[in-house]
C-alpha cells in the first residue's frame, strides 16, 4: 500500500533513531504508561525537547512500532512484537490526480494484490493533509472506521481498514482496492513563492509542481514486495489546455527526497525516449502519465511540471469560458453509479 516514510527515516546511530529506540524500550518496560510519563522520561534521558520526544513517540504510533489504547495509554504495536508479518505481494499500483484550475483536487490509488505469506487482519493508511471525504471500495469483504486525531495520529487522524474474514495466504487470491480522496486546495497553479496556502512536492522550485507516488517494503504490520510482472503508474491530469511548461519524472528516496536513483532514473529516461512504446513518461495534452513496468520498493517515482506565469494562467483563464473543462470527473463506485459527497465522511463496500 502506498505510504509516506518508514518508521525511522534516519541510520541507527542517528539521535532520532536513539530517541524512538529509547521510547520503545521505555514502552516495553511499562506498558500502560500516559503520554506525559513517557515523553518526561525521553526528555531525561536524551536530552531533547518536550516537542521532540512528543514528535517521535507520534511517529512511533503512526508507523505501528507504538499502540496507543482508548484509555489513552501506550503499549507495544504489532510491528515491534517479536513474530511473523504477513507479506503482501503487488502486481499493480496506480495512482490518479485530476487537478482543477483553482488547486483543489480529486485523488485515487487503485492496487491488486494478495497476501503471500501469513495472515493479514488490517492495514492503517495514514493521511496527513486534510481532505473533504474518501471512498473506499474492495474486492475482499472489509470495513474502514477512522480513528481520531490524537498525539500519536496527527492533526487529521488515522483510518484503518479491517478484513472480514482476515485475508490468508492460503487462499491467495489476487484482490483488488480503491481508495479516491478530495482535497482542498492542495497543488500550485502558477509560479511564484511557497506559501502556506498551497503544498509542494517540488519544495525550493518555485516554478515547478509535483506530484509522486511510493511503496515502502515496510508497512506498520506486514511487509510488502512486487511481483515478477508488477507495474507502477502515476498520472495527473491538469484542466484541458492549461499551459504547462516541460515535464520531466524524477526518481528518489522516500527518506531523503533530495537524493536520487541514479540507476532508476536511467531506466525511467530509457522508457520515456523509445517511441515504440507506453512505458516512461508520456504527455497528451494537460494529461501527464508515468508508467514504470517491474517498479522498485522504497523510491519516490514523481512527476515534475513547469507552471506558468501569473500572466499566462490569467490569459488561460480569459479563454476558457467552460466551468466543465476546469472541473474533475466526478467520483464514481466501480459499480458505476455515481457516489454523494459527505463531507469528512467515510465510504465502504466490498465488490
Amino acid at each position: 500500500m502506498p505510504d509516506r516514510a518508514p518508521t525511522v527515516a534516519d541510520s541507527p546511530d542517528s539521535p532520532g533513531a536513539q530517541i524512538e529506540s529509547f521510547l520503545v524500550r521505555k514502552v516495553r518496560a511499562k506498558p500502560g504508561l500516559g503520554f506525559s510519563a513517557i515523553v518526561d522520561a525521553a526528555q531525561v534521558t536524551c536530552h531533547v525537547s518536550r516537542a521532540t520526544a512528543a514528535r517521535h513517540l507520534s511517529r512511533l504510533v503512526r508507523f505501528g512500532d507504538v499502540t496507543l489504547l482508548p484509555d489513552r495509554t501506550y503499549v507495544i504495536g504489532e510491528s515491534a512484537t517479536p513474530g511473523p508479518r504477513p507479506t503482501l505481494e503487488l502486481r499493480w499500483v496506480e495512482s490518479r490526480t485530476f487537478i482543477r484550475a483553482d488547486g483543489t483536487a480529486w485523488s485515487s490509488v487503485d492496487q491488486e494484490y494478495r497476501v503471500a505469506s501469513g495472515t493479514l487482519h488490517h492495514f492503517d493508511f495514514f493521511r496527513p493533509k486534510p481532505h473533504r471525504h474518501i471512498l473506499w471500495w474492495s474486492t475482499a469483504p472489509s470495513h474502514v472506521s477512522r480513528i481520531p486525531a490524537g498525539p500519536g495520529h496527527g492533526l487529521q487522524g488515522t483510518h484503518r481498514v479491517e478484513f472480514d474474514p482476515p485475508l490468508s495466504s492460503r487462499n491467495a487470491t489476487w484482490q483488488r482496492m480503491h481508495l479516491a480522496e478530495e482535497f482542498p486546495r492542495r497543488y500550485r497553479m502558477m509560479q511564484g513563492p511557497l506559501g502556506a496556502s498551497a503544498e509542494s512536492t517540488a519544495p525550493g522550485e518555485g516554478a515547478q509542481e509535483a506530484d509522486n507516488l511510493e511503496v515502502h517494503s515496510q508497512r506498520s504490520n506486514f511487509a510488502q514486495r512486487f511481483s515478477s510482472d508488477a507495474r507502477l503508474r502515476l498520472q495527473v491530469v491538469l484542466p484541458t489546455g492549461y499551459p504547462i511548461g516541460a515535464a520531466e519524472s524524477r526518481i528518489a528516496f522516500p527518506t531523503r527526497p533530495d537524493r536520487m536513483d541514479p540507476a532508476e532514473q536511467l531506466r525511467v529516461d530509457t522508457l520515456s525516449q523509445a517511441s515504440r512504446h507506453f512505458e516512461g513518461l508520456r504527455r497528451s495534452g494537460s494529461t501527464l502519465t508515468l508508467s514504470v513496468p517491474r517498479p522498485r520498493l522504497d523510491r519516490r517515482y514523481e512527476i515534475r511540471w513547469t507552471l506558468p506565469t501569473a500572466a499566462g494562467r490569467d490569459r488561460w483563464l480569459a479563454d476558457d469560458q467552460s466551468p466543465e473543462l476546469r472541473r474533475a470527473p466526478p467520483l464514481r463506485s466501480r459499480t458505476g453509479e455515481r457516489s454523494p459527497v459527505r463531507r469528512h465522511g467515510v465510504r465502504s463496500g466490498t465488490g
